[in-house]
Order: C-alpha cells, then structure tokens, then sequence
C-alpha cells in the first residue's frame, strides 16, 4: 500500500451535517434539534412476528400498534405505516444503527437509513401545545392526544411525524430535512410569544 493509500485509509467517516447547523434562527428555550440515527424498518410478506422477535431481542422493543411509539433500551420504534416502523437513536457512528437493525432482522425486514433525509427536533414546556395548535390540525387536548401517542400530520404545511413524549407537555417533531429550515423558522415564530412564561 503507498503512502497516499494509507492515508486514505485512515481517514475518519464524514460525520453528518444538520441542516439546521446553517439556520440563522434565533435560539429560543423551548426548542432543540435532537442529532439523531432514523431508520425506517419494514417487515417483509408474512415476517411481521419474526420481526418484532428480533428486535425485541436486541433492542428490547415492542413494535407499537397505530397512532403510537414505543421505547426500548437504547432506541424508540414509532408505528409510521402498516408493518412499517421508524426506529431512532441518538446519533452514532455513520450507519451504525442502520447496520445493528439490518443484522438483527436478517430476512425478516427490510431497512433503509433515513439519517440524511430527516430531522428530529424537541418542543417543551407548558406552552408547547399551544405553540403547536398555530400549524396542526391534530386535535392536541389531553383528552385527545396524549404521551405516547404519535401520528404524521400536516404542520405549517410540512409533513411532520409528531411523538408526545411526556405531560410536560414534551413534544418531539421528525420533518424531512429538505423542510427543517422553514420549519423552525415557523416553529420559532410560533413560540417566540413564549419565551418569557416557560
């Protein structure tokens, strides 16, 4: 091997780049982007039990039903579609979980890393859902929606998958990163009459 393929060699994977890194919006204390790996994970044509055995094994997950999330030891399953899962984790090594879960399902699933084309941000404090009711037309009362519940909805005319993770009311937002500008911009604005009475 020549120097110059050594080097190569030895060069450290490149490490993902968030679209928000660029963003010139103002911080504000309800919101925060969340690094994150995000796969979706599909059981293949009758594979559905081999698949939630699998990855309850290695994860300790329980694939959710519909309208919900579920949380394992390391990583969260959200119930996006028919025997169709997004799987998150914070952020790791390039395509590490992408691997873990494609190992783990062997012919069981299909996977595909949706790391690049997504964006995972937290919305928190009393006021949250008040800041979300501007854009959503998800009915967000208590009574309605509550932690542990997640649906994909139309937000300040983004599609966002949307995860209530606690009474806080705690929020957690997953929008396609060509969109996650605009969309904290707007999240942002919506918020920003609330940045005193957290």
């Amino acid at each position: 091997m020549s120097e110059v393929e050594g080097s190569v060699a030895d060069l450290s994977a490149v490490e993902p780049r968030s679209p928000l890194s660029v963003a010139a919006v103002p911080a504000h204390p309800m919101i925060a982007e969340l690094p994150s790996a995000l796969v979706d994970v599909a059981a293949r044509r009758g594979r559905g039990e081999d698949l939630a055995a699998a990855l309850s094994a290695e994860f300790g997950l329980a694939l959710p039903p519909p309208g919900r999330f579920a949380e394992g030891r390391d990583a969260t399953a959200v119930w996006i579609r028919p025997d169709t899962w997004l799987v998150i984790a914070p952020r790791g090594p390039e395509g590490a979980l992408a691997r873990r879960l494609a190992q783990a399902a062997g012919a069981a699933g299909s996977v595909v890393d949706q790391s690049h084309g997504k964006t995972r941000v937290r919305l928190a404090g009393r006021h949250a859902r008040r800041v979300l009711g501007k854009g959503c037309r998800l009915d967000l009362d208590p009574a309605a929606f509550g932690p542990g519940q997640a649906a994909i909805t139309q937000m300040a005319q983004v599609s966002a998958l949307l995860l209530q993770r606690d009474d806080t009311p705690a929020y957690e937002l997953v929008v396609g990163s060509s969109y996650a500008v605009p969309f904290l911009e707007w999240l942002t604005e919506s918020a920003a009459e609330f940045a005193g009475t957290l």
